[in-house]
């Protein structure tokens, strides 16, 4: 049996010599919790107080997530290492033990790794072997400067450990061919797939993300001076979200565990919704260690995000997990607040009639955001976005499925797609121009050309409003008629002409935006090229852009707003869903591994975003019967109502 805890509660020093594991459910303060524990810890534990060189570990899963916990630890945070898993093994596991690193590819994977420099972690957004030679790559898994292979880098660079082969066989891993150890595309012949991996880990001397995982737990695992130092350093680790950690990270963490090192894992199983990366809800449901400790387990039920109706309906869908039943405990600035606040019903909007659509527009119009299954569903939201243009979006977005590329968080910070960068400086030449603003056009030039400011005279300045002039002639944020990559392509041929001699002059000589790279795919290329003016520049400044009103359910998660509209269904083209919203809604599961069980926990979390406004999307034709059966039986069963209604559409 847990034991129940507020999220403002400090655990003493006598329970944190214990490993711990806390039930937390969205909304219930958990990295409140998190922080102050730790700063309890650094200010008085022994091990901490008297040491400068041992500190906390707190791992967690993305970097949003890690600036947030360092800005709330302010000063303390100097005492604490925050990391992501990855960013974790990296940098106190592969990089301070790169010679076991060597020994295990040569005894795991019968692969010599010969050279200088740090074997480290492929850049994110890009492919790992951006900025190398095909030819090249070709000669040295060849042998000869002549062969007839045709792979892609893209292909080639997908060549890495079966982390999943190796966690489900364990024991039968190490009896199987060293070329066999390995995932790739079936395009590739087996006799290459090890001296390509040799040529990447060799001359590339990156890592794959699956790869880190493996060679970090395999590190621990064979060298007990790496693992002793790990639990020297780090007397105590603290895992948020466990729920979205695959097997080999729970290995890892449990390897660590066994002596020394105390652990806490903090998470919600419904919030589990990382399958794709390999994240199983049993990980956190069942963590367990041996060694020399037990394992206390502590619950925090309180939800201080969402009004008593919103958690109410949560509760529904989580209604067969025994672990946690969230009871609301937002503060309200008045009772007279609270009334109103409690008395928002869940609202139900159904098909897509032009006023069912016209309702979730003026729900985002009045601060409120849409959350779906993919970016791409995002489209059906924004006016004037044609279903062809989202059936692109959607092919686009589909290309990057199995990638280590998000795409999303590309656009918003990396550039290191080639046509994501391409379309950003396009739309920065467009955004000067209609302000008149020169210089932006210069510095958003820069971004693919260096400029030496001393040269720049009002010559330039004139030439570049000409070519812009020419350039965008007629194009509005509305404009349908012209494809994005013509006006690319068409500042390549304006500012290569005669006309424009000078200002190429300014920018080095021969200029070009070059919109692809030979990564990207035909089906890529032609999605690409199918983008519109008007659905680019929407993509770029609505879609993804800081305080975007549109995201997916993913992207959402650890996020929060006071109206939220849920639009996710199952993908009825496909079984990997198994599951109908009718279905669901009849019977709401999700602590299994299921792929029906994960589309409810998708679900779930989606609602759980909602502070006091939830709106929910259900799809033409739904019988909303199965709603008002489904909420009676609820309250018949638990004795909590849900309050509700449907819009009229």
């Amino acid at each position: 049996m847990a034991h129940k805890i507020v999220s403002g509660d400090i655990l003493t020093n006598e329970q944190l010599s214990h490993h711990l594991k806390v039930f937390a459910g969205p909304g219930a303060g958990k990295t409140h919790f998190l922080v102050e524990n730790i700063k309890q810890l650094i200010s008085t534990h022994p091990s901490l107080a008297k040491s400068k060189s041992r500190k906390i570990l707190c791992i967690t899963y993305t970097n949003a997530a890690v600036r947030e916990i360092q800005n709330r630890l302010d000063r303390y945070s100097g005492a604490v290492e925050i990391h992501t898993i990855h960013g974790f093994i990296i940098e106190f596991i592969i990089k301070p033990f790169q010679s076991i690193l060597r020994e295990i590819m040569a005894k795991d994977f019968t692969i010599d790794v010969k050279g200088k420099g740090a074997i480290t972690s492929q850049i994110e957004g890009l492919g790992i072997l951006h900025g190398f030679d095909k030819e090249e790559i070709y000669e040295a898994i060849t042998g000869t400067s002549y062969n007839e292979l045709s792979y892609s880098k893209k292909i080639m660079g997908e060549v890495q450990v079966d982390i999943n082969k190796y966690d489900t066989e364990n024991e039968e891993f190490s009896k199987l061919m060293a070329s066999q150890k390995f995932h790739c595309s079936s395009k590739i012949d087996s006799g290459y797939v090890l001296p390509l991996k040799k040529y990447i880990w060799s001359k590339v001397r990156k890592l794959t993300h699956d790869e880190i995982l493996y060679f970090g737990y395999r590190i621990l695992e064979e060298n007990s001076t790496a693992l002793y130092a790990i639990r020297v350093q780090f007397p105590f680790i603290f895992v948020d979200e466990f729920q979205d950690t695959n097997p080999l990270q729970t290995k890892l963490i449990k390897l660590i565990a066994q002596k020394s090192t105390i652990v806490g894992v903090i998470g919600d199983v419904a919030q589990s919704i990382y399958s794709f990366q390999g994240a199983k809800p049993s990980q956190f449901q069942n963590f367990s260690v041996g060694g020399h400790t037990t394992l206390d387990e502590y619950l925090i039920e309180g939800n201080r995000r969402s009004s008593p109706n919103i958690v109410n309906f949560c509760n529904f869908l989580r209604q067969y997990d025994d672990n946690i039943k969230q009871i609301s405990i937002r503060s309200y600035e008045s009772d007279e607040k609270r009334s109103v606040t409690e008395q928002k019903k869940i609202q139900f909007i159904v098909g897509n009639s032009h006023v069912a659509l016209e309702q979730i527009a003026q729900v985002v119009e009045d601060g409120g955001v849409v959350l779906t299954r993919t970016w791409a569903a995002a489209f059906s939201y924004i006016r004037g976005v044609s279903q062809n243009q989202v059936g692109c979006l959607t092919k686009i977005y589909n290309s990057y499925y199995t990638s280590p590329i998000e795409i999303r968080r590309d656009i918003e910070e990396f550039n290191h797609v080639l046509w994501v960068k391409a379309f950003k400086i396009i739309f920065g030449l467009w955004t000067g121009h209609i302000s008149g603003a020169a210089n932006e056009m210069l510095k958003t030039i820069s971004m693919f050309t260096k400029i030496d400011n001393k040269n720049i005279v009002p010559k330039h300045l004139v030439q570049l409003r000409s070519l812009s002039e020419q350039l965008f002639n007629g194009v509005t944020k509305e404009s349908t008629d012209v494809m994005t990559t013509d006006i690319i392509n068409k500042f390549n041929d304006y500012i290569n002409t005669e006309e424009f001699t000078e200002l190429r002059a300014l920018l080095g000589g021969e200029v070009k935006i070059d919109i692809f790279s030979e990564l990207d795919s035909e089906d890529l290329e032609n999605n690409v090229r199918s983008l519109n003016w008007q659905t680019s520049y929407k993509l770029f400044t609505e879609v993804f852009s800081l305080g975007s009103k549109y995201m997916t359910v993913h992207q959402a998660k650890g996020l929060e707003w006071d109206k939220v509209v849920v639009s996710v269904d199952p993908n009825p083209r496909s079984d990997r869903d198994a599951i109908t919203l009718q279905q669901m809604y009849e019977a709401p599961k999700l602590m299994d591994e299921s792929s029906s069980d994960e589309f409810t926990r998708m679900y779930y979390v989606a609602c759980s975003r909602a502070k006091s406004n939830l709106y929910i999307h259900l799809p033409e034709g739904f019988p909303i019967g199965v709603i008002d059966n489904a909420f009676a039986s609820y309250r018949e069963r638990t004795g909590q109502r849900i309050e509700y209604e449907f819009l009229p559409g």
